[in-house]
């Protein structure tokens, strides 16, 4: 995309009588290329002598002939240089009213601030466009506020009844059973079982990765069935048993996941890693998958950006098979 112009390809036309390439000072085809390199632009330039074309970045070539638009008016006893858009729009010319032979840089650093100091319309592309308004759409459908609407004295009466006591508390005493010890902790309401996990508890096996819920690194086993901790709130696991990666092995030994892991080199960096184990363990707990199309389906909310997918598969395969 150029830098000054917007979206296509601008083209700039020098009309240098006396200019040749072979005459061309090092340092002016230098210039000439850094301010091309700020318009973004190709560069044509038509001489008595011939007709030379290149890029900032490529040198130059000799063409037969130049191509420009019929409504561009073209002094003939003068040099003068155009800056045409994607579109053959001239959107800047300089008359140079004399020869532009070695000073051409200067004519095109002209070009760029002037197009610069120029306010240019906002541009919206069609994606653009068509999410400005589904979004304002939906604010339209769900936001009252944005619509004007009657209200009656009975609904503005209710609009000030205070919500029941539930809502407005702010700490919540939560009873999680982790790993197998009970732990009694009062929490704030909006706490995610992520966040208490490794900022209660110190459980930092647990990884907050997104905190979305698109990688899976935070996956927990809760009553047995795999969550995504960082969307779970804390409250909801309230005198449920909550499973996190200390919890598999037993002591020294280590759980034949976590086994199969190390064995088939199932990870690199290892951050996805937990995730990884403790959505297997749910996947095995819930004896779906009998294929390793069926491991992989079953295993794709959990994302490695190291690219283990095959080594994660063979390990919990061997897992499977074992059992």
């Amino acid at each position: 995309m150029p830098a000054l112009l917007g979206y296509g390809s601008p083209r700039v036309l020098a009309f240098v009588r006396a200019w040749s390439i072979d005459h061309a000072d090092r340092a002016e085809l230098r210039a000439i290329r850094a301010e091309l390199r700020g318009l973004g632009a190709s560069l044509t330039i038509v001489s008595d002598g011939g007709t030379w074309s290149f890029r900032p970045d490529d040198d130059a070539e000799r063409t037969t002939a130049a191509v420009y638009p019929d409504h561009l008016e073209v002094p003939r006893d003068r040099d003068a240089l155009f800056v045409l858009d994607a579109d053959d729009h001239v959107r800047f010319s300089y008359d140079a009213g004399g020869s532009l032979a070695g000073t051409l840089g200067e004519a095109l650093a002209a070009a760029g601030a002037a197009i610069a100091a120029k306010p240019r319309p906002t541009m919206y592309t069609r994606r653009e466009w068509t999410l400005t308004c589904l979004v304002a759409g939906f604010a339209l459908a769900v936001f009252p506020g944005c619509k004007p609407r009657a209200r009656s004295r009975a609904r503005a009466k209710e609009a000030h009844v205070p919500p029941p006591p539930s809502m407005t508390t702010t700490e919540l005493d939560v009873n999680l059973r982790v790993n197998g010890e009970p732990r009694a902790l009062r929490l704030d309401a909006r706490a995610s079982l992520l966040d208490t996990l490794r900022e209660r508890l110190g459980l930092t096996g647990t990884k907050k990765g997104c905190d979305m819920g698109q990688c899976g690194a935070c996956t927990v086993l809760v009553g047995g069935r795999r969550v995504l901790s960082c969307l779970t709130l804390a409250a909801l696991a309230d005198g449920q048993d909550v499973t996190t990666i200390e919890g598999l092995a037993r002591g020294d030994q280590l759980h034949p996941l976590q086994q199969a892991f190390v064995a088939h080199d199932a990870l690199q960096c290892g951050y996805c890693t937990p995730g990884q184990i403790m959505s297997a363990a749910g996947l095995l707990a819930e004896g779906h998958a009998t294929t390793d199309d069926d491991l992989r389906e079953q295993m794709s909310g959990n994302l490695c950006r190291c690219g283990a997918y095959p080594n994660i598969v063979a390990a919990i395969r061997s897992v499977k098979g074992g059992a």
